[in-house]
């Protein structure tokens, strides 16, 4: 019996678009490394890894992609697995992400307790806006042998959200660590440390200020700000604000004072956020609070910080070099 060859091409052409709907991943692995861990995944079919990672994210974008067909994005960050505890992480950041996005109810953020291969791992997933636009974040917590990495998607809330969520969800799968080399991430710690610069202390009856490290970060509009991280102790009886540094310390830059930043509405790097957010915390005596400060930059010459002779009598100003 002869087969007509019409229906013999519809056949064809329907299982190749069958094939092509049920495609969720790009063939290509990308490979990216920090901290001398290197790292392997599959993108969602019909995205791309930037060229340059995009460092609008936060201070230590590992890497960056996008969509091609909608506007979704994704960060990934890492850092050492030995610096974020697993327990009682999963209900302690559904509390930070409810706080951080104004949400009424933690039962308004989705949380999951998942695996990716063998590492364990959270994912939550809520709606907020980003670039202007009303988007669902997918955040994933995972621990890999060696790191702590997460992955944050943007995904648009458009009428193939759902699709794509299994879509990422099916990328997420395919991370690996694939090779962790010692001497590197030790030589990149030591690296940091001395981008962090020099600890700056000030002190008196009242109060304790001690500087931990200094970064560049980037805010509205693509602008650079600097970043001070500090740890606020309360000498005195009384409780007080960490955001009192801003009335004590003055940064400035060839001259000219230094504006205070915030970080974008947008900015979903939860560490940065919420030491921004706790120098508005009521510290009572004895406690310790670590903070992060933030001035908008004008180039990248050194910065002065001067200290209110006032409550630091004889104290000199100090110098802070701007990290690249």
């Amino acid at each position: 019996m002869k087969i007509n060859g019409t229906i013999i091409l519809s056949l064809v052409a329907v299982l190749l678009f069958f094939t092509g709907c049920s495609k969720e991943l790009e063939d290509t692995e990308q490979k990216f490394s920090a901290r001398g861990t290197s790292y392997e995944m599959q993108l969602p079919v019909g995205w791309k890894a930037d060229k340059e990672v995009r460092s609008d994210y936060g201070l230590q974008t590992t890497f960056s992609a996008e969509d091609t067909k909608s506007n979704s994005y994704l960060f990934i960050t890492t850092t050492p697995a030995t610096e974020v505890a697993q327990e009682g992480f999963g209900e302690k950041t559904r509390e930070k992400l409810k706080e951080r996005y104004n949400y009424k109810n933690l039962e308004g953020i989705y949380m999951k307790k998942i695996k990716v291969g063998e590492y364990p791992a959270y994912k939550y997933t809520l709606n907020t806006v980003y670039k202007e636009k009303s988007v669902w974040a997918h955040f994933y917590y995972i621990w890999t042998e060696n790191s702590f990495v997460q992955m944050t998607f943007y995904s648009a809330d458009d009428n193939s959200y759902e699709k794509r969520s299994e879509r990422i969800d099916a990328a997420v799968a395919t991370l690996k660590e694939v090779s962790f080399d010692e001497k590197e991430a030790e030589k990149s710690e030591e690296s940091q440390e001395k981008a962090e610069g020099d600890i700056i202390t000030i002190e008196n009856d009242e109060l304790k200020m001690e500087t931990t490290g200094v970064r560049q970060v980037r805010g509205t509009d693509q602008q650079k700000l600097l970043a001070i991280r500090y740890n606020f102790t309360n000498l005195g009886a009384d409780p007080v604000q960490p955001s009192i540094w801003q009335e004590l310390v003055t940064a400035s830059q060839n001259g000219r004072a230094l504006p205070v930043a915030k970080l974008p509405e947008d900015s979903a790097f939860l560490d940065v956020k919420d030491l921004a957010d706790a120098q508005t915390k009521m510290v009572s005596q004895g406690e310790t609070v670590e903070c992060v400060v933030l001035y908008d930059l004008s180039d990248q010459s050194t910065i002065e910080l001067s200290f209110s002779q006032e409550a630091f009598p004889g104290r000199q100003a100090a110098r802070v070099v701007i990290p690249k």
